[in-house]
């Protein structure tokens, strides 16, 4: 059951992310911070690599320090009530 809930959780947490960098490059602010959205989908694709591998707890982990860059990003260009 644990696991079944922290594979369902990593999920979610991926597809929440690609549509926060969906935002982000929506918003224009890629141009503006390229290394952030570079760091962001970098770790968007290792949590995609862990998720696949069986390893949702550094999926999750991977995915939610992605989200941390962007969300600090939009709440510095006060755009943080998008999400």
């Amino acid at each position: 059951m644990v696991m079944v809930m922290e594979k369902e959780r990593a999920k979610k947490d991926i597809e929440k992310l690609d549509r926060i960098i969906a935002i982000f490059k929506s918003l224009n602010l890629a141009e503006k911070y390229p290394k952030i959205i570079e760091y962001a989908e970098n770790y968007c694709s290792d949590a995609k690599h862990f998720y696949e591998k069986g390893d949702y707890f550094t999926s999750f982990g991977a995915a939610n320090y992605a989200y941390g860059f962007i969300d600090a990003i939009l709440v510095i260009e006060d755009k943080h009530q998008v999400l």
